[in-house]
């Protein structure tokens, strides 16, 4: 079996330290480290870690040889047709692998019907996203000031993981947490007492507006199982650390992330000697119809380069909800279920990937009507990687065996190092997607999909990484 490459992996190691969790459904991450092997692979990617004044990242597909030997069609086709015969799989099993630099097919499952694609609908949240916004795009937290009333309104823009006091604006280690906390509540409250000026001597009234995501915030398609064990939160354009009320990576959320914080808003102000009367509410109108409010304070997020890369890694359902609904408004959509689905098959489209057949009723997969081909995503991959703001979607991705939701189940095995992957899991439903390089150093986008399957990931897994072990260790040159 081979083993990972230890001098060109030590940087990745390092950067796959900090606050990684799991998706929902899947494994939640564990410490490994990787030994040095005899005989190496091919290299994936260029292992340079995205700056902050780079936040498109490294361009991956720069480096690879497009004069690398191509693998068998047939040799990968029958490999492709062993996992759905697979007992642990079955006749659900739809299976794309296409050649990442030219599309060239080398295995076709019936990979254009859909099926449900559980949290592999955050590859196309990203692609769809990143292509329609741009990598460097940000979202703004506002606040206006209403002297009249003296009214504070904290006005939502679609940051889900504002910092409860002063953000680190990207000044971290750890590029996998740089999306976290970018951004705080703390800066927008420094801000306002600037402006405030002698008014601060009085007391003031809090509201909160966030009237450009009218939801509904927590979905109708998400399981009520989902808000219960901290899987996610409701959607609003506004929350702390994605609304959780603790630390914990699975912690509960808070019912109402706007009001909550809102809550915290005060907090930081009064902790900064401005007195609040009163309970935080809603805005009874949109802020922005008020002619005698006036912004004061504002911030912007983390660029949506560390956006993609915090929710692909970890698999954040809030975070891709509050993504696709932030383009849906930015594509002249409602920031809501069904506008997402729209602004995400129209960015698709325009880009060239397959739509046929997609269906969508969030960005995040927790919804089991998601259908989804294999050739969908094997073709999003594709026309990704001719649109520069994409270049850095490979390493946003996590790599097999060191980040995210494949860090543990790759371990000491030939994809770890070589296979950057979403996974998705369900109640009956397994997918995996991503780009994999073989032995031969050539590099090919695959897509796994399994719904109607019996309860239980373990054996589908399995059965899928019989598949991707082969790939990567394929020196089946045609």
């Amino acid at each position: 079996m081979r083993r990972i490459v230890a001098g060109a992996l030590v940087t990745l190691l390092v950067l796959a330290g900090g606050y990684l969790y799991a998706d929902a459904q899947d494994w939640v991450p564990g410490w490994i480290t990787a030994a040095p092997v005899d005989v190496p692979q091919a290299p994936f990617i260029t292992q340079e870690p995205v700056t902050v004044e780079s936040p498109a990242g490294t361009d991956a597909v720069a480096d690879m040889d497009p004069d690398a030997p191509r693998p068998s069609a047939s040799e990968v086709q029958a490999l492709a047709e062993a996992v759905r015969a697979d007992s642990r799989t079955g006749d659900s099993t739809h299976i794309s692998v296409v050649d990442y630099l030219d599309g060239t097919v080398y295995a076709d499952v019936d990979a254009s019907d859909p099926q449900v694609p559980a949290s592999t609908t955050k590859l196309i949240t990203v692609i769809a996203a990143v292509s329609q916004l741009g990598a460097d795009y940000t979202t703004s937290t506002t606040v206006r000031w209403d002297a009249g009333t003296r009214t504070l309104t904290l006005v939502a823009g679609g940051d889900s993981l504002l910092a409860a006091d002063q953000g680190h604006h990207g000044d971290v280690d750890d590029a996998e947490d740089a999306a976290q906390g970018w951004a705080g509540l703390g800066d927008l409250a420094d801000q306002v007492l600037e402006s405030l000026g002698d008014d601060a001597a009085g007391a003031v009234r809090v509201e909160i507006d966030d009237s450009d995501f009218p939801g509904p915030a927590w979905p109708k398609e998400w399981p009520q199982y989902a808000f219960d064990m901290g899987y996610a939160a409701p959607v609003s354009g506004l929350a702390v650390d994605a609304a959780r009320l603790t630390d914990d990576n699975y912690a509960k959320r808070a019912a109402d992330p706007s009001l909550h914080a809102g809550g915290l808003f005060v907090d930081v102000l009064e902790a900064r000697g401005l007195t609040v009367e009163g309970e935080v509410t809603r805005a009874s109108s949109p802020v922005a119809d008020d002619a005698e409010a006036v912004e004061i304070a504002s911030v912007e997020s983390a660029p949506l380069a560390e956006v993609s890369r915090h929710l692909l890694s970890v698999s954040d359902n809030t975070v891709a909800e509050q993504v696709a609904r932030v383009l849906a408004l930015e594509m002249d959509y409602k920031a809501t279920p069904a506008g997402e689905a729209r602004a995400i098959r129209r960015a698709l489209n325009q880009i060239g990937a397959d739509i046929e057949g997609l269906e969508l009723h969030d960005g995040a997969g927790f919804s089991d009507r998601n259908q989804i081909s294999p050739a969908t995503m094997t073709s999003a991959l594709l026309a990704a990687r001719d649109v520069p703001a994409l270049d850095g979607l490979l390493d946003w991705l996590p790599l097999a065996g060191l980040e995210g939701t494949v860090e543990t189940r790759y371990t000491d095995t030939s994809p770890a190092g070589y296979w950057r992957a979403k996974t998705g899991s369900l109640t009956g439903v397994t997918a995996i997607a991503g780009v994999i390089v073989t032995a031969d150093g050539r590099p090919l986008a695959v897509s796994i999909l399994a719904d109607g399957m019996p309860y239980g990931q373990t054996a589908p897994k399995a059965a899928f990484d019989v598949l991707l072990d082969a790939l990567a260790e394929c020196g089946c040159a045609g």
